[in-house]
């Protein structure tokens, strides 16, 4: 199925594996598990969240509103809901 898929109400669920601490921010690879990104945000009191947030909200361009962090806020592993 890979790493995007929609829930019943019609929110678009992705995995994400969040490379917190990066130099920048990008979508460095996307595998059947996982949208790999990297983050330029340390990995301290939610920073990084946040900007994996705002970033994927830029790319997708939608509002930051939209996209929220669903699981995986101390993990790597994670999921972001869309719901634009």
């Amino acid at each position: 199925t890979g790493p995007v898929a929609k829930d019943k109400s019609g929110t678009v669920c992705v995995n994400i594996h969040a490379k917190p601490g990066s130099k920048q921010n990008a979508i460095t690879d996307v595998t059947t598990e996982a949208v790999v990104v990297a983050i330029a945000a340390p990995p301290m009191e939610g920073e990084a969240n946040l900007e994996l947030c705002r970033y994927l909200a830029q790319v997708l361009e939608v509002k930051k509103s939209e996209v929220t962090l669903d699981k995986g806020g101390k993990s790597r592993e994670k999921v972001v809901k869309i719901s634009a």
